[in-house]
């Protein structure tokens, strides 16, 4: 065997192993688990790139207020939510809570929180439940701040829409 060649590849050009020569539904080939490069446990999946859209409710500046259609996105194609997520550039001194909408209809049954002092909702009291994860093509996703308060007002609200493009 040449130095070259590579043992259970379909070629020596593709660094597929046997049986994972085609790839469906925009996927590659990952691991399930193992956390590092050099963790060589694990099992091979097909697995989703994961986009991130990104929905902003002004500059550094702007002070976050009760607000309806914040900003909005016209989904470039259908694409299948994985998580969602805000960030604030300046922390608020009080509760944040934002809903997503898809076409005018809210996507969560629980909605997003940024609890008082914090600057993300990844460390909310409440966790955000998703109840319509499959955003249509065409279709506008738009986010409202509905509750704030406090003597210092956060700024600067980005809602995080994280996920992968699908073909249906």
């Amino acid at each position: 065997m040449a130095s070259n060649e590579h043992k259970n590849l379909l070629d020596s050009n593709r660094h597929n192993p046997l049986g994972y020569e085609a790839a469906d539904n925009n996927t590659y080939l990952g691991k399930l688990n193992g956390v590092t490069y050099d963790d060589k446990e694990g099992f091979l999946a097909w697995t989703y790139s994961l986009e991130t859209f990104i929905l902003n409710s002004g500059d550094k500046g702007t002070a976050v207020g009760v607000e309806t259609g914040v900003d909005y996105i016209r989904m470039p194609y259908n694409f299948r939510l994985t998580e969602v997520r805000a960030s604030l550039y300046v922390a608020s001194g009080a509760l944040l809570t934002i809903d997503i909408k898809e076409d005018g209809v809210s996507i969560l049954s629980t909605d997003l929180t940024i609890d008082s002092g914090e600057k993300t909702s990844t460390t909310a009291a409440t966790p955000v439940v998703i109840s319509d994860y499959a955003l249509a093509n065409d279709s506008e996703v738009t986010f409202d701040i509905s509750n704030t308060g406090g003597s210092v007002a956060g700024q600067d609200t980005k809602v995080y829409l994280i996920g992968y493009r699908t073909t249906e």
